[in-house]
């Protein structure tokens, strides 16, 4: 709702305005002729002058910008503007005097004067050119009506025009890019069915809590409210980021639980509470045992930690492994297991054999027991109008690791979600993503199927444990395509249907 000033001009404004205006009228008239040496045709643009001040919802409450006609050679000294030309201006020191309503006053242009007498001269022939200098920027006392002062400056013939100043108007909203979340489509369409599980009671991971390790994320993005709730960062000493960049962990955070808002995308579980612990810090360097065992001292059974990390192989076979291969990180993913928590790993992105015995031992990792965690391959996309791929659907990456030990596989491209600005730039906080890739796309698609099913069993009084879970997604999944083995694509319908069987 708009506000209008109404009032009645101070008796000695009523007294200078007639003085004013004659003093102003060749001023206004110089204003409005063609400049010199310019088209006559072409005159400069007089700007409005509003008779009365409407305010808006974007008008400051507090700043007024005032335009002083061409040629008044206003200048501002110790508070005070006066002229070189009219010398001394009574109607504009009642208002800029200590007792007047107006704090403080400056020239709007950031720029001293010889560059603006600079800037005048190189456009001084053309016609319309504006005078910088004539510009200025007056700050309202605390409690006073702006829209009287700028009426009251509208008044005086030497002004051009005054109004509030702008306020910064929000962003234009974010496109929704829900219908090109592919990968949340029934498994015909080679998504984990995520929509059905939706209409399960839990289905949306209400209930369950799920927790990302990994770097950085971006907090304040328009569409990961849920990490700026109280307690949703769950630190493993003091946060550091050896890459300095935050798109990946809200790429990750989004395909999880991006807010239902109606603009970007939606998580796939966004019922679920988020929480994320930073993998390194500064107390430690790079922590990721720390980092797990810190989640699973906050976490309980049934919620879900997804391992964002990859490991370098031994050096004959350097390429990326599952983070488990690191020995101490294995023994904490074990004391999150036996505890009743899901943990789901990326599979790495280094084409690694896992059972290739001589660099990995039997089984995978060094011969060392299974850990329960649930390891993620990366497989064909469904190519889509956004994206194509040339690996068939639910076919190995060439990048993924795999091996009997991967136990299932989600895209490995084509992700749509938010983090890095290539689909749509609304500034750092509104960014999306249509090409979001890796065992780390992958990753967060199983996670989502395994929050989802958690949720749906404690809603039927169910806990499933970390193994069980793992051997409902393998048995209930749709087969992978070609060689390599990364397991199945996880079918939410098919595996809710089983959960009866779990009892």
């Amino acid at each position: 709702m708009r506000s209008i000033a109404s009032f009645a001009p101070t008796a000695l404004l009523r007294a200078l305005l007639p003085c004013l205006a004659l003093a102003a009228m060749p001023l206004a008239a110089q204003a409005a002729s063609p400049s010199a040496g310019a088209d006559p045709a072409a005159p400069r643009q007089i700007l409005p002058k509003p008779i009365k001040t409407q305010l808006g919802r974007y008008d400051s409450r507090e700043f007024i910008e005032v335009k002083f006609v061409d040629g008044s050679q206003i200048a501002a000294h110790n508070g005070r503007l006066s002229s070189a030309k009219l010398g001394g201006l009574a109607a504009l020191d009642s208002l800029t005097s200590g007792a007047g309503p107006v704090a403080a006053l400056e020239p709007l242009f950031r720029a001293d004067a010889a560059t603006l007498q600079s800037l005048a001269a190189d456009t001084q022939a053309q016609a319309g050119a504006p005078d910088l200098s004539q510009w200025f920027r007056l700050r309202v006392k605390p409690g006073q009506n702006i829209a009287r002062v700028i009426d009251e400056l509208n008044a005086m013939g030497i002004v051009e025009t005054a109004y509030a100043a702008p306020l910064a108007l929000p962003l234009p909203a974010s496109p929704n890019y829900e219908g090109n979340q592919y990968y949340k489509l029934p498994a015909a369409q080679n998504g984990i069915d995520s929509e059905y599980a939706r209409t399960q009671p839990g289905g949306n991971g209400a209930g369950v809590r799920v927790l990302d390790i990994e770097y950085s994320w971006n907090t304040n993005h328009e569409d990961l409210s849920k990490l700026r709730a109280a307690g949703a960062r769950i630190n493993n000493g003091t946060p550091s980021d050896p890459f300095n960049d935050n798109n990946h962990g809200t790429a990750v955070m989004g395909q999880l639980v991006a807010d239902n808002n109606g603009i970007g995308v939606t998580g796939l579980v966004d019922g679920a509470r988020a929480h994320v612990t930073n993998a390194m810090n500064t107390e430690r360097g790079y922590d990721p045992a720390n980092a797990i065992l810190t989640a699973a001292n906050a976490l309980s059974a049934g919620d879900v930690i997804l391992i964002e990390q990859q490991a370098a192989g031994p050096s004959a076979c350097n390429g990326y492994v599952p983070v488990e291969w690191i020995a101490s990180v294995h023994a904490a993913i074990v004391t999150a297991t036996n505890k009743g928590i899901h943990v789901v790993q990326a599979g790495g992105n280094g084409n690694m054999n896992l059972d290739n015995t001589a660099c990995f031992g039997s089984p995978f990792p060094g011969g060392r027991a299974d850990s329960g965690s649930i390891i993620v391959g990366a497989g064909g996309p469904r190519s889509n109008a956004w994206c194509s791929d040339g690996t068939a659907e639910r076919a190995k990456q060439s990048f993924s690791t795999y091996g009997s030990r991967v136990n299932v596989q989600a895209w490995g491209r084509c992700v749509t979600t938010t983090g890095y600005g290539n689909l749509y730039n609304g500034g750092a906080n509104a960014y999306y993503t249509k090409v979001f890739s890796g065992t780390s796309s992958a990753s967060p698609i199983v996670a989502s199927a395994v929050v989802a099913l958690s949720g749906i069993a404690k809603q039927r009084g169910i806990t499933l444990t970390p193994r069980q879970m793992r051997d409902l997604l393998r048995t209930t999944g749709t087969a992978q395509t070609g060689g390599g083995n990364i397991g199945p694509l996880p079918n939410l319908r098919a595996a809710i249907a089983q959960l009866g069987a779990l009892r």
